[in-house]
């Protein structure tokens, strides 16, 4: 067996193992319940009836940033303090913008550090991809649940489709996706 379809074969066993020793880290099938939440805010309403874009609220610095934010009870009041100020969740948003603190809000999508992934919004936002790609259609729920079963195949595959990414692994005679290889996501 030549180099190159060794170093391709262990990759491809690698993948498989952490594939395996990782299924629990963001398996959603059957679909979880949303998590509570301690301001019952609807997504539904805001991104879906109302049509506020993603990036309104859930901002990252202009690119700056590889998260996107959850925004600060403070720019939720700055809607809120005319809109809806006698609602008991808004109210709840309206105490914590005055007392200058922030609510708990309860993670819904990420991955614990035992799974080593570096993920950044930044390229996903370059490369246009929809939020409800990877998060689903946020616009459509009211509590927001992990829609998307984010596992490490899915997103390699989503990878592997990305055109523009082949290049040759130099003096081996063999073409790779870049975005498939292993350091592009676990650092």
């Amino acid at each position: 067996m030549g180099r190159a379809k060794l170093i391709v074969a262990l990759l491809v066993a690698l993948a498989a193992v952490a594939a395996a020793v990782y299924p629990a880290v963001s398996r959603v099938r059957g679909g979880p319940a949303a998590p509570a939440q301690p301001i019952d805010y609807s997504h539904r309403i805001h991104a879906g009836e109302r049509k506020i874009k993603c990036e309104f609220c859930h901002e990252n610095g202009g690119g700056k940033t590889a998260d996107m934010l959850i925004p600060s009870a403070q720019k939720c009041a700055l809607c809120h303090r005319a809109v809806k100020p006698e609602s008991p969740e808004v109210q709840k948003v309206l105490r914590h913008a005055d007392e200058e603190t922030e609510p708990a809000w309860r993670r819904v999508y990420g991955m614990p550090a035992s799974a080593n992934v570096h993920f950044t919004h930044v390229p996903h936002l370059r490369a246009q991809i929809s939020c409800q790609t990877c998060h689903g259609r946020v616009e459509e729920m009211d509590r927001v649940f992990r829609a998307v079963d984010q596992h490490m195949g899915w997103c390699l595959d989503c990878h592997a489709r990305t055109p523009g990414q082949m290049a040759e692994v130099p003096g081996s005679g063999v073409r790779v996706n870049r975005l498939t290889d292993c350091a592009v996501c676990h650092r």
